[in-house]
């Protein structure tokens, strides 16, 4: 496979409808407070007397925060709330990750206050599965991350898309990529990367999300099974999902770990240091030391997620959700380097996106050219058209700009 060729859109967003008051927002808010929570869907359930606490920090769009306030009480939530100072000056794309991504940044008191709560909803940046010692146990406590915490992120097109049309999409990627032997990933940036999947690698992949969510996959974020020693080649990127644009980076993969860092500015160092660093640390479901190793490979499926288009003008969370959230759009292929407790409150992990991608498997395409086929699917266009049009449902609203590829 080469990625020469392959035909990529043209940059393209939505038009953003203005949002300048609370009311404007309620609708949506009020939907995700009462709806359940559904793997890469964010929902609240918030039913009369639970006890919701909900952390923010100074970055987050205080209409959004007001919303939500508004939506948990009306719901019959007990509501309580938090809000942290967070990191009002930062925006550089590897700082965000370390301070706030991957530490454990929030204080003691905090962590203490959420044992009370039936429910902590929190727009201050942090992701559950890469919080280093999580200090609170799942069982005692919901934890919501609200990604999309900027007002012009809460859209219906994104939030109200039918749930019956995803699975759909997901499962009609399932198809092709379930249980392949050989996947290939080039991409418009220089990604070459090649797989071999043996079975057992992917029947211990199923087990993991079917006690995670109850299928074989990750609603909107399927997974091919890594890390593995049989992945090469070269993962090239612009982009830190949960950080922002980087200068281009080219990793060379041997044996499923990064083994060469080329390019990419602060982010390549970090890499670099990072690697050299920890190399000889071992980590459980690792198949050797390092935190090098490409530890996940997620195709996601949402045609209208898309990133704010206030990135340039935050800081802190707000600026990374702002971001982050445009790597659950249809076609992107997420992935991360690492994932490694090097100290009690640090965790080593790097998300990074291809937005341009042509994945195979077994030969067959999943993506190409960063367009999710599974959209084109008939059975697919056949559920879209119970629920409204199937070319304004199915259509890709935003594509990113980058540079050498579709943009100068």
């Amino acid at each position: 496979m080469a990625s020469s060729g392959v035909k990529v859109a043209a940059p393209r967003s939505p038009a953003v409808v203005e949002i300048s008051s609370v009311e404007d927002l309620l609708p949506i808010v009020r939907t995700i407070v009462q709806r359940q929570g559904y793997q890469m869907l964010e929902g609240l359930n918030v039913k009369p007397g639970m006890k919701v606490l909900m952390v923010t920090d100074t970055t987050n769009d205080p209409l959004v925060v007001e919303a939500f306030r508004i939506a948990i009480r009306e719901a019959g939530g007990l509501l309580e709330s938090i809000e942290l100072v967070g990191y009002p000056e930062m925006t550089e794309p590897v700082e965000l990750v370390d301070a706030m991504f991957s530490n454990r940044w929030w204080p003691a008191w905090v962590w203490s206050a959420t044992e009370s709560a039936d429910l902590m909803l929190h727009m201050a940046m942090l992701k559950v599965p890469h919080t280093p010692n999580l200090p609170v146990s799942h069982d005692r406590s919901r934890i919501v991350d609200l990604e999309c915490s900027n007002r012009d992120q809460l859209t219906p097109e994104y939030h109200t898309f039918p749930r019956e049309l995803r699975d759909t999409i997901d499962r009609k990627v399932w198809e092709v990529l379930g249980y392949a032997q050989r996947i290939e990933v080039t991409d418009a940036e220089g990604t070459e990367l090649r797989c071999s999947v043996s079975k057992e690698e992917w029947q211990r992949e199923v087990a993991k999300q079917e006690k995670r969510g109850g299928l074989p996959y990750q609603s909107g974020h399927l997974q091919v099974p890594l890390p593995s020693t049989n992945l090469e080649g070269v993962l090239a990127t612009s982009s830190l999902t949960f950080g922002g644009p980087v200068p281009r980076t080219f990793c060379t993969v041997q044996g499923g770990q990064v083994a060469a860092v080329e390019g990419g500015g602060k982010f390549g160092e970090a890499l670099r240091k990072d690697t050299e660093q920890y190399r000889d640390l071992r980590f459980s479901g690792y198949p050797g030391p390092g935190v090098n190793w490409l530890s996940t490979m997620g195709i996601c499926t949402h045609p209208k997620a898309r990133r704010s288009i206030y990135y340039d003008e935050l800081t802190g969370s707000a600026r990374v959700h702002a971001w982050a959230i445009g790597h659950r759009r249809s076609g992107v292929i997420h992935s991360s380097i690492g994932e490694g407790l090097v100290r009690e409150d640090y965790k080593v992990i790097r998300h990074v996106d291809l937005y341009f991608g042509t994945l195979a498997a077994d030969g067959k395409k999943v993506i190409e050219g960063g367009h999710l086929l599974a959209l084109d699917d008939p059975e697919v266009r056949a559920v879209a058209q119970r629920h409204g049009d199937p070319d304004k449902l199915l259509h890709v609203d935003w594509v990113p700009a980058v540079a050498g590829v579709n943009s100068p």
